[in-house]
This record gives structure tokens, C-alpha cells and sequence, in this order.
């Protein structure tokens, strides 16, 4: 879609988008949730993501009525802010854009594409938001059941496949500035998301933002599977590795910290799911590996982003065994469940341009 018709269609909301004329209303909240522009395999990828988020958000509630995990006052209070938050852009991006509609200046002209990307980039963070907090909830649930753990099924395909954990931890902790450039990499998961996100807002890439949160539901959903049909604690908590092993990373973070509040979820001295204080406790599949693998897809037509993107990726999913303890297995498996999330949402780019244009607003 031309940003000339994205402008057209953002000035035309202007102020008369303010009413309370239902259809609207209707027109507003399907261009906030991504069903109303960037064409029909957007709207499908988007039916993919808010299905994922409601369905994360009836089995937590079913879940938790069961379950000795609470969910935290305090976490009302967030939402609440998030969705103030949300109305409160949308109320200042439709005002600014109704008052710098049909203005040609060269300042307007900026501060209304300006307002075009801020737009997108909270209509992208909106999901986001939503799966962070029900998927997240939802592992917490699933660990708090305290299935058995299988890191000995894990580790005896490990050693099929000839990968020997402890010798790997040794041998990447025997240099300084290979841990250093590990850690480093693990740690730039966040940075590296946000900047390939950044850089599909800035390109105005909204059909690839939703085949990019499309891809990121369908992995969160195989995570949560994936963590119910096999429990596990790490590589770190099945081997023990002598701190020896380890020393040179340790000295440069807290190794594993996410165990401790994997432990408590499963005895029971963890019995509260708070926002505040939320950890990331995804042994299989890695995560970690997910992320890099669709960051990486999400970038590929950006050669300026991409290579960078790789580098740092690449480093990272190696990583996540010393680093992040993860099994071998835990990262294949990660890399094996995003390519299938991948594929299948690609099934869905197959609407001809005759199609993709018909799902276009009027105004564009």
C-alpha cells in the first residue's frame, strides 16, 4: 500500500472518526487490530495472532481456577494502564491527523507520516502486549503443574546425536572473549527484535508486520506444547556442572537465573503470577532460538539488516546452551518448530494482487 494512500486514509478518519458512528467505530478497531489495510493475507495473519490471544486468554482463565498460581492484583493495574495507554494514542494520532489533514506544508507533511509510523508501530506492540502477557501466564501455569521433568530423555538424544554438554560448556568457557562475545550476543535478543520491528514500521511493511506477529503466535502456541509434552529443567539442572566449568561466565552474569523461579513454580513457594517480577522460564523449546530464527526471516529482504542480523542471531542460538542452558535438542527444536510456523503462515500469502487491493480501505 503507497504511503500517499495511507495518508489519505489516516486524514480522512480526522475528527468525524471521533463519533460515535458505529460503522465507524467498526472502521477504527479494524484498522487498530491490522484487519482493514495491508491486504487480505495481512487480515488473515492477523486472524492467526487475536485468535492465538484469545484462546491464550480462555485457557488461563479456565486454568486458573484450578491452579495454586494466583493472578497478582497489581496486574489489573497495568493493564489498565496499557489500555489508557492505547485509547490515548489513538485519540491523539486521530485529533493530529484531522488537524494537519489538507495542509501541504512541508512540516505537515512530515509530522503526518511521522504520526503514520507511530501509529503502526503501536498497532504492532498492541499484539505483542497481548501475547507477552497470556502466553507468559500460561507457561507459569503449565510449570506450576509440575509434570516430570524428561531432561534425561533430552540429554540421551543428545548424546545420539554425538554433542557432549559439559565439553561444550568447557570449551567455550576456556576463552574469555568467546564468552564475553556470547554473552553479549544472548543478551541482544531484545535489541535485535526491536530493531528488525523498527525497521518494518520505518519501511512501512505492515503486510510484514503481520506475517511477523502471525509467525510469533504459532511459536508461542508450540512453545506452551512443547513445555507441556516436555517438561524440563535444562541442561544445567540435569548435568550439575562444577562451577569451574563455568567460572569465566559466571564472572560476567548470573548464570541461569531463571531456574530459581522455575524450581519455585513446581514446589509451590512460587505461587503468584506477577507482571512486575515476571521471569522467562521456556526450557524446551528454546525461545531464545525461536526469536532468532524469525527475526531473521522477518529481515530478509533488508541486506543492510540482515547480515547484522544473522551475525549477532547465529551467536546467540549458540548461546543459549552454555549460556542460556539449554539442551541441544531444546535448540533444534526451537529452530525446527519456527521454520514450520514460518511455512505455514507463508500458506497464507497466496491472495493475487486483484485480491489484496480489494481488501484495501476506500480511500487508498
Amino acid at each position: 500500500m503507497s504511503s500517499i494512500g495511507i495518508e489519505k486514509r489516516t486524514a480522512s478518519s480526522g475528527i468525524r472518526g471521533l463519533t460515535l458512528d458505529p460503522v465507524r467505530i467498526r472502521a477504527a478497531l479494524g484498522r487498530w487490530f491490522m484487519f482493514s489495510d495491508y491486504g487480505a493475507a495481512a487480515q488473515r495473519h492477523m486472524a492467526i495472532v487475536w485468535s492465538c490471544v484469545l484462546g491464550y486468554v480462555l485457557v488461563d482463565v479456565i486454568w486458573l481456577q484450578g491452579s495454586r498460581l494466583e493472578f497478582a492484583p497489581s496486574n489489573w493495574i497495568v493493564l489498565l494502564q496499557g489500555v489508557a495507554c492505547t485509547a490515548l494514542a489513538g485519540l491523539f494520532i486521530a485529533v493530529a491527523s484531522a488537524r494537519l489533514a489538507g495542509d501541504d506544508r512541508r512540516s505537515a507533511v512530515l509530522l503526518r507520516r511521522v504520526l503514520l509510523l507511530t501509529e503502526l508501530l503501536w498497532r504492532a506492540v498492541l499484539p505483542i502486549g497481548g501475547l507477552l502477557v497470556a502466553g507468559a501466564l500460561l507457561t507459569y501455569l503449565i510449570t506450576a503443574a509440575n509434570l516430570p521433568a524428561k531432561d534425561d530423555v533430552l540429554a540421551d538424544i543428545d548424546h545420539l546425536l554425538g554433542f557432549d554438554w559439559p565439553g561444550f560448556l568447557q570449551a567455550t568457557n576456556a576463552s574469555p572473549l568467546v564468552v564475553k562475545l556470547l554473552v553479549r550476543a544472548y543478551n541482544a535478543l531484545g535489541l535485535i527484535s526491536e530493531l528488525v520491528l523498527i525497521s518494518m514500521v520505518l519501511r512501512r511493511r505492515g503486510d510484514r508486520i503481520a506475517e511477523f506477529l502471525a509467525v510469533l503466535s504459532l511459536s508461542t502456541v508450540a512453545v506452551c506444547i512443547g513445555m507441556a509434552l516436555v517438561p524440563a529443567a535444562g541442561a544445567f539442572a540435569h548435568f550439575h556442572p562444577a562451577p569451574h566449568l563455568f567460572a569465566n561466565f559466571s564472572a560476567t552474569r548470573e548464570m541461569w537465573p531463571f531456574y530459581r523461579s522455575f524450581v519455585a513454580l513446581r514446589d509451590g513457594t512460587l505461587s503468584v503470577f506477577d507482571l512486575a517480577a515476571l521471569d522467562g522460564i521456556v526450557s524446551f523449546p528454546s525461545f531464545h532460538t525461536m526469536l532468532g530464527v524469525m527475526t531473521a526471516y522477518a529481515a530478509r529482504d533488508t541486506r543492510w539488516l540482515l547480515i547484522p542480523v544473522l551475525a549477532v542471531n547465529g551467536t546467540m542460538i549458540l548461546a543459549t546452551m552454555p549460556v542460556g542452558g539449554h539442551h541441544l535438542c531444546d535448540v533444534l527444536a526451537g529452530a525446527a518448530l519456527t521454520i514450520g510456523a514460518i511455512l505455514l503462515v507463508r500458506r497464507q500469502n497466496t491472495a493475487t494482487p486483484i485480491q489484496a487491493q480489494q481488501a484495501l480501505p476506500a480511500g487508498a
